[in-house]
């Protein structure tokens, strides 16, 4: 069984203020006002803590979930080829967070360079677009209107993505910490009800 309507519901909401933190940093930015990069990388951990409970709720491992959604980028990139860099298989292989980020950096280089290539505020306020999209098709599952097995396996790694490339982006270093895997075996894809 997937999550309740309250956890998707508090989901939306967590994601609507950690897309208008991550705006509101960049405005200040551009403004040339004083900005905290706290609140990107409080953002960030938010969001890799999200992608975690709502995979234990599914009874979904999210590092999986994330390793299958790299291999969709990279499967549907039109620089994929057969000895291309395959990211999915290192994320399975991953033991830390840093082995994770440094994991996004090289599927980053290797299908997004065009991102990459951008200055860092560009690119943070690339994420902050990706954000909101995150922040507003949670709140369409909760209203019923999204598919739920495509909100899984995109959206829920998909924070899981953004919270790694948001430290990233503000220059923080993952810890050698291990991944807190999901030991529960891979259970039936959950069915979301909105009352």
């Amino acid at each position: 069984m997937g999550p309740d309507i309250e956890l998707l519901t508090d989901t939306a909401l967590v994601l609507a203020v950690v897309a208008s933190d991550v705006a509101n940093f960049c405005d200040h930015v551009e403004h040339c006002e004083p900005a905290n990069i706290e609140f990107v990388r409080e953002s960030a951990a938010t969001l890799r803590s999200t992608a975690l409970r709502l995979g234990d709720a599914c009874g979904r491992d999210a590092f999986e979930l994330y390793a299958g959604r790299l291999g969709m980028i990279e499967a549907r990139n039109v620089v994929s080829h057969p000895g291309s860099y395959d990211g999915a298989s290192a994320a399975l292989a991953a033991d830390s967070w840093r082995e994770l980020q440094l994991v996004q950096v090289e599927h980053d280089r290797a299908y997004h360079p065009d991102i990459m290539g951008l200055p860092k505020a560009e690119q943070l306020r690339h994420y902050a677009l990706h954000l909101a999209k995150l922040a507003g098709n949670t709140a369409a599952l909760v209203r019923g209107t999204v598919d739920e097995q495509d909100w899984l396996t995109r959206r829920v790694p998909d924070m899981l993505l953004f919270g790694i490339k948001l430290a990233t982006v503000s220059g923080q270093k993952l810890s050698d910490e291990a991944l807190p895997r999901t030991a529960a075996p891979e259970r039936v894809a959950p069915t979301f009800h909105a009352q």
